[in-house]
């Protein structure tokens, strides 16, 4: 066992390996990707994939990017297996949903129940918060080689749970 982590039991009798900094506690919720075309990459994914995308009307959305409060207009779909969950997002210029291609996997998004701590264990490790304000319970943070995560919590993972059960019940 690495020496930044320790067992813990869990509530149901179990045990878990937990870090000491809050990251071995991350759980992966989705994979993203950015597209140049919402209906092409929908059509070509959920055939891919065999996924029922749900939520992918235009909507504004109140952001905070690199420090900036903007507001952005975003088409944002979500679609799940069961065993995988997909968020799918169009490109907009000038934020960090912009690709070169059709389709490029964008970020991963990670669920953690101290999702604070894990932002800040994120910060101090070198990433730069691109989404969010620092001590946001959330964001989209970067490695300073490129890797792009995004953290959520309770909220967030509830809101999108319940896409990915729209997406699994459009699906049968």
């Amino acid at each position: 066992m690495g020496h930044d982590l320790m067992r813990q039991m869990t509530s149901d009798g179990g045990e878990r390996l937990a870090g000491k900094d809050g990251l071995h506690e991350l759980r992966l919720v989705h994979t993203g990707f950015v597209c140049r075309d919402m209906n092409a990459a929908r059509e070509s994914l959920g055939a891919l994939f065999g996924v029922h995308w749900v939520g992918v009307e235009r909507e504004n959305w109140s952001l905070t990017l690199n420090g900036e409060k903007v507001t952005k207009s975003l088409r944002i779909a979500h679609g799940s297996t069961g065993l995988a969950n997909f968020e799918l997002i169009e490109a907009v210029p000038d934020t960090p949903w912009m690709t070169s291609t059709a389709i490029s996997q964008h970020h991963l998004c990670f669920y953690s129940p101290d999702s604070v701590s894990a932002c800040k264990t994120l910060e101090q490790k070198g990433f730069s918060r691109v989404l969010g304000e620092t001590g946001d319970p959330q964001g989209y943070f970067r490695q300073p080689d490129g890797l792009l995560v995004e953290v959520i919590g309770d909220t967030l993972l509830a809101y999108l749970n319940d896409f990915y059960t729209q997406s699994l019940e459009g699906a049968r």
